[in-house]
């Protein structure tokens, strides 16, 4: 009698040990799963902030920046004439771009009142090469200093991450 009652003793310690561990493993599943998935959100609001990094600095580029005087005019203006040229000048400057811009492309358009569009910048990754592409959006304004005119315009920056 006393071996049957100490076997069942150690039957129910060994269940409940069981239980334990099977809650505990469901437990560290549970808790992996929504560690992955905020991971996955934080990498995701950093990659969209690349994008938009990548867009200030195209916008506050010398190269196309509004001046008169050598004094910027405002933040989100983009010269016309500088614009032009804009794409031979970081054509010949690469390896200088790439430290700023990545593998990214950046294409402004003039949107009012007739559209035009240059690609400034173009560096991509072969779609089997990266992982995520972001895309960002800025309005901006083209001014033409011949004709004293003001265009509305988007710069369109896509940003291609490994």
């Amino acid at each position: 009698m006393l071996k049957n009652k100490s076997q069942i003793h150690t039957m129910e310690t060994i269940v409940i040990l069981a239980i334990f561990f099977g809650l505990l493993m469901l437990g560290f599943v549970f808790y992996s799963r929504i560690f992955k998935s905020s991971v996955d959100i934080e990498e995701e609001k950093s990659s969209q902030l690349i994008a938009v990094k990548i867009a200030q600095r195209a916008i506050s580029m010398p190269e196309l920046q509004c001046t008169e005087d050598n004094v910027i005019k405002s933040n989100n203006c983009v010269d016309y004439l500088k614009l032009k040229s804009a794409k031979n000048i970081l054509n010949e400057n690469k390896a200088y771009y790439y430290d700023k811009f990545g593998f990214s492309t950046i294409t402004i358009k003039k949107i009012y009142p007739k559209t035009e569009e240059w690609q400034i910048y173009n560096r991509i990754l072969e779609s089997k090469d990266y992982t995520r592409k972001y895309s960002e959006f800025v309005p901006i304004i083209i001014l033409n200093p011949i004709e004293n005119k003001n265009y509305f315009g988007i710069i369109h920056v896509t940003v291609f991450l490994k």
